[in-house]
């Protein structure tokens, strides 16, 4: 139940960021045991603390870039009954 609460917490900021004007960037490097502990030194974070969640947060550019939408086949990322399966064909 804590990390649904501390994910409504962050969705909360993040929506906050965003009405103000700020762009947010969830970052997900934490999975990482060397970058978690770089962070917790640089950061003085007791070892056992966990770090749940983070993002960086700053002005976004004037004018998005532009990128390509590619559609797919539906048969392309879509299963029956089981990952992978792709039927009797």
């Amino acid at each position: 139940m804590g990390f649904i609460s501390l994910g409504c917490v962050m969705e909360n900021m993040w929506l906050m960021a965003q009405s103000l004007g700020f762009s947010v960037h969830v970052l997900s490097v934490f999975a990482a045991d060397a970058v978690e502990k770089e962070v917790k030194q640089i950061l003085s974070i007791p070892e056992y603390m966990k770090i749940a969640y983070a993002f960086r947060m700053g002005h976004s550019v004037s004018k998005p870039a532009k990128h390509r939408r590619v559609r797919r086949d539906m048969e392309m990322f879509t299963y029956h009954n089981r990952f992978g399966y792709k039927g009797l064909g």
